[in-house]
């Protein structure tokens, strides 16, 4: 599987999980941005005769309509710190785009690494090998995809490349094409008729789930600090749930979740194994090496599973039933990683080296 890129194979304008990993609904309580209203935005946008911001720089489309002094990617580029992503900061951000190199160790998880849900844009701008691999190319962090242009893996050629928001991107209000008026309100706290991480799927429906308060700033395993994402068990290759996590990637990688004989996850009417591609939205069965996911049934921050009903954290998970639900993100970040094909650990150096991520589920294959 390649790089990923853009948005939308089965939509016309279709997007991909990409810039960061922020409000889910329910909004967490603070979760709003508040302080100084000049932290983020400038009055006449003019100070000693000169221009305060330039928008024409930005290369997401027109000037912002709300006077604010940095783009998406200018307030979101920073180094993670337990400071930096605490609720009650007023003048930092979650960060999805490194000043410096994030820690990421072999999973991106517990004590020491400083990488988020999503990952972090980092390596898809300055890996030395593959960098295209690494990361969604989004508008205004780097150039788009050098192989694939605008045609993301499982998916068909979009118009423009990815942008963080709006009908060309994958935050706020997907019928409004400009980035910033997608996201209006979305950082006060204003309520929008779809607000999972301002994510929602191009038919308008909300992407479900709940969003840790930290955004999964150094998680670990048996905890409920963590995001909870929806899944859906599914019964045939036709069926979907478009309010998962993963019918949202689907958005621009389309062959990789639905669709009838080999456009979708199995090769004919008879759903099950063989798969033809790795099958997301759907459960782990309940014996064989699948009942000891994790080995204790912890849930997994390394390769983590969706739950069909979304109410609460989950610290412990059951196979067989569908809080045990494998979806796209259980192998793959939104925004990047240090590996290829923005894997979770480096399973293209296993074994020998690296880290085999998948023994998670397949817990007699490692």
């Amino acid at each position: 599987m390649n790089g990923y890129s853009f948005f939308s194979s089965r939509y016309s304008l279709g997007l991909l999980v990409a810039i960061t990993g922020l409000f889910l609904i329910p909004l967490p309580a603070g979760a709003t941005f508040t302080g100084q209203c000049s932290s983020c935005h400038t009055m006449h946008n003019s100070q000693n005769g000169a221009t305060v911001t330039d928008w024409s720089s930005w290369g997401e489309g027109g000037g912002p309509a709300f006077l604010l002094a940095a783009s998406c990617i200018g307030c979101h580029t920073g180094d993670n710190t337990s400071s930096s992503v605490a609720l009650t900061n007023d003048t930092d951000a979650p960060y999805v785009l490194g000043s410096t190199a994030p820690t990421y160790n072999n999973t991106g998880t517990g004590t020491g690494s400083n990488t988020l849900a999503g990952g972090n844009f980092y390596w898809v701008v300055n890996a030395t090998t593959n960098k295209d691999r690494k990361g969604h190319n989004v508008t205004g962090i780097v150039a788009q995809d050098a192989t694939l242009g605008l045609t993301p893996p499982g998916g068909t050629a979009m118009t423009q490349q990815l942008r963080c928001a709006g009908a060309y991107g994958c935050h706020g209000d997907r019928s409004i094409a400009d980035p910033y008026l997608a996201m209006e309100g979305v950082h006060h706290g204003k309520a929008m008729s779809t607000n999972f991480r301002a994510l929602e799927n191009t038919d308008g429906t909300a992407i479900a789930g709940l969003e840790d308060a930290d955004w999964e700033f150094q998680a670990t395993d048996g905890n409920t600090s963590h995001n909870q994402y929806k899944g859906t068990s599914r019964t045939t290759d036709t069926d979907e749930d478009t309010s998962t996590i993963s019918s949202f990637c689907a958005s621009c990688h389309g062959d990789f979740h639905y669709g009838a004989g080999t456009a979708g996850i199995d090769a004919d009417a008879a759903w099950g194994s063989p798969w033809l591609r790795h099958p997301v939205d759907y459960q782990l069965p309940a014996s064989g090496e699948y009942s000891s996911y994790n080995t204790t049934n912890d849930y997994s921050v390394v390769s983590p599973v969706a739950s069909q009903t979304v109410t609460s954290a989950l610290a412990t998970v059951t196979p067989g039933t569908t809080n045990t639900i494998v979806m796209c993100l259980s192998c793959h970040r939104a925004h990047g990683t240090p590996y290829d094909s923005i894997l979770r650990w480096d399973y293209k150096s296993w074994p020998g080296g690296g880290y085999n991520g998948c023994a998670i589920c397949h817990t007699a294959k490692n």
